[in-house]
């Protein structure tokens, strides 16, 4: 299935592309640790944005993380969700690997994603396996122009969540894409994780920096 989204996205085999096709790659920065388990056995935790609201940390954390904002003719537009969206951060590969590494103290390597939609569609799947009622996986890069000065016409032209894929200039350098889940059973708690092991991912996962 291959469907245009009114909101100008595109839905595909269940994943929605807010450009498509996905990056052939993408990297993220991790610690040693979690890298393996995320390799060998799919160990992988979702977090939520109100979770990433309350992190103090100027790189990690954002207070303002998932309350999209723009501004028209000097009024603002605002936007946010009413349920809990999880997501699975990580970057453009042309992003720098020191970037990244310097984004948390802890970080100590750097792991090459080979296959996108592969990889999205195991954490769907057990999703699905471990009974959480969410929205097909939602994927995109990060729009840097939170509270910018817009004009209307590429306000209409937004194709995607603003509170989602919306951060302020402060992080461009991040050069974020975003694997997003939106909850839609509305029970669940606030700022909680996901864990999941979506099993072994040698096939689509590389460790090249460590």
């Amino acid at each position: 299935m291959n469907t245009l989204t009114i909101n100008g996205t595109r839905i595909v085999d269940g994943i929605e592309y807010n450009e498509y096709p996905a990056p052939n790659v993408l990297i993220k920065a991790m610690e040693l640790t979690w890298a393996k388990k995320l390799i060998t056995k799919g160990i992988i935790r979702l977090n939520s944005l109100s979770f990433y609201q309350g992190i103090e940390s100027v790189e990690l954390g954002d207070s303002l993380e998932g309350l999209g904002e723009l501004t028209v003719n000097n009024h603002q537009y605002s936007t946010s969700s009413l349920n809990e969206v999880f997501i699975w951060c990580c970057a453009n590969s042309n992003t720098k690997h020191s970037t990244l590494l310097g984004l948390d103290k802890h970080y100590d390597s750097i792991i090459k994603i080979t296959n996108i939609t592969k990889f999205v569609n195991r954490i769907a799947e057990q999703l699905r396996h471990d009974k959480y009622n969410f929205s097909n996986p939602h994927i995109g890069k990060v729009n840097y122009n939170r509270s910018l000065e817009v004009t209307k016409e590429s306000l209409q032209n937004q194709k995607w969540q603003w509170n989602t894929f919306q951060k302020s200039q402060n992080y461009e350098h991040q050069n974020e894409f975003r694997i997003v889940f939106s909850d839609l059973s509305f029970k669940l708690e606030q700022a909680i994780s996901i864990d999941l092991v979506i099993g072994n991912c040698e096939d689509i996962i590389e460790l090249i920096e460590t």
